[in-house]
């Protein structure tokens, strides 16, 4: 859904036409921003998910989404600079192929692991009875491995699609987009599109809207016998509630816009195209932006919602000034065994009555220092 035509951006200048010049400038300056936030908040994400206390079933789902939104800004990062920037990147042999596929398999899996870790939440809430044979590290291991190899499967027909030429760069073939709407290539990306951002995001609006019911009536009926075990699992529950419900609202969006993409698109010259479609180029700009930002601001919610995600990126942050610290010199050494040869003298001391009677009990607070 995200991949266009790789020469549609290079091959034309800001001079060229106002819509081009906008699109280029919003490129310019609000994908760096993406980048900066994202790839320090899902590195310190992946991090702290790993972390041994936070080492449970969601917490694994979790760094995954977050290693894999980070190799997702990774390879945008390179289409950025190979589209808006006209640095080429992508026209060599293999390159232009192999990077279509992992480049689509990365945003196809965010959602997968969004709808894996809202089954097991699904599971945990609704069916308490079934968390210990459904919602353990193990499973949730093997579902990422599985999902992790399935992805690249899934796109490994664009290595086809897609091909070097010496004109053109890395383009679409002519044999795969003919008959436009009714082409291979325009019938295969609509069906994994379908897939993987409308079906699987509506899969993940239903079953959060359950476990949403599911906790209000626990929070009804045992309000006062799941006080104590209920405020953790609300807390975590609440937290993953939220990357999803993110992802299904900066999802949708890009999908309803690229689902008019053969009747408003223009790939003829730039004289040519009817003002409607350079709007509709400008406006797709835009919602692209915005839907990506699901790849990069996740940290702040992990952070607004989830407290022992707080705690540990405290600790994390707080590592480099425990390590300074430690590095200042300490009292001499023996300043500190005249203090504890001194304390040890006070534990056995005795004191010696005028008649002659002898007294040992210890006098705490004697120093002679």
């Amino acid at each position: 859904m995200e991949l266009t035509n790789f020469t549609e951006a290079s091959n034309a200048t800001a001079a060229d036409d106002w819509s081009v010049a906008m699109k280029n400038g919003l490129d310019r300056s609000i994908t760096p921003v993406l980048y900066v936030v994202g790839f320090p908040g899902n590195i310190i994400s992946f991090t702290i998910w790993l972390q041994k206390r936070m080492r449970h079933s969601s917490g694994y789902y979790l760094a995954a989404l977050a290693l894999d939104d980070l190799i997702f800004l990774v390879l945008h990062l390179v289409y950025e600079l190979h589209t808006a920037w006209h640095v080429t990147l992508l026209d060599y042999p293999f390159v232009c192929e192999a990077y279509t596929i992992i480049f689509l398999a990365t945003q196809f899996l965010s959602p997968f692991l969004v709808l894996a870790f809202t089954t097991e939440r699904y599971i945990s809430i609704c069916h308490p009875f079934k968390r210990e044979t459904f919602c353990t590290i193990r499973r949730a291991k093997i579902v990422i491995i599985c999902l992790c190899i399935s992805m690249p499967f899934l796109t490994a027909i664009n290595g086809y699609f897609w091909y070097l030429t010496d004109t053109k760069g890395c383009t679409t073939r002519p044999e795969v987009t003919q008959g436009e709407s009714r082409s291979l290539y325009n019938i295969y990306s609509t069906t994994v599109d379908m897939l993987a951002f409308v079906i699987v995001p509506v899969a993940v609006l239903v079953l959060n809207i359950l476990v949403i019911r599911e906790m209000r009536r626990l929070s009804r009926v045992e309000q006062t016998q799941l006080h104590g075990s209920s405020q953790r699992t609300g807390s975590t529950t609440v937290m993953l509630l939220a990357v999803s419900f993110y992802q299904i609202i900066t999802t949708l969006p890009v999908t309803i816009a690229y689902a008019v993409y053969l009747e408003f698109s223009c790939e003829g010259p730039l004289p040519e195209c009817s003002e409607g479609n350079k709007i509709y180029a400008l406006v797709l700009t835009v919602i692209r932006e915005y839907g990506i930002t699901h790849y990069a601001f996740n940290i702040f919610i992990y952070v607004i919602t989830g407290k022992m995600f707080r705690e540990e990126l405290k600790k994390l942050l707080m590592r480099p000034c425990a390590k300074l610290a430690s590095s200042f010199p300490t009292l001499p050494t023996d300043y500190a065994s005249l203090r504890t040869s001194v304390r040890g003298s006070d534990r056995s001391k005795t004191w010696v009555s005028v008649n002659g009677n002898h007294n040992n009990d210890r006098i705490p607070n004697e120093t002679l220092l």
